[in-house]
């Protein structure tokens, strides 16, 4: 699994720890169909990112790259 992934998972459950320990309200929904939007939510992006960065970029060659990579300065 992606690390960012694992580290997002343990972050949230941090956080409610935290708020359940402190007797503050959790930032998120309190029902379960609230949570399961925030979940589907976080998943839909990581796929989105996942399958961005499989796919080959198309317009690389249109692209002069920074202007330090190319050995000029200002």
């Amino acid at each position: 699994m992606n690390t960012k992934v694992l580290l997002g998972l343990l972050l949230s459950f941090m956080v409610g720890v935290v708020c359940q320990l402190a007797h503050i309200p959790v930032p998120s929904p309190p029902v379960l169909t609230g949570a399961l939007l925030v979940f589907v939510m976080s998943l839909g992006y990581w796929l989105v990112d996942r399958y961005l960065v499989a796919r080959p970029a198309e317009q690389k060659g249109n692209c002069g790259g920074h202007d330090l990579d190319q050995g000029r300065r200002q």
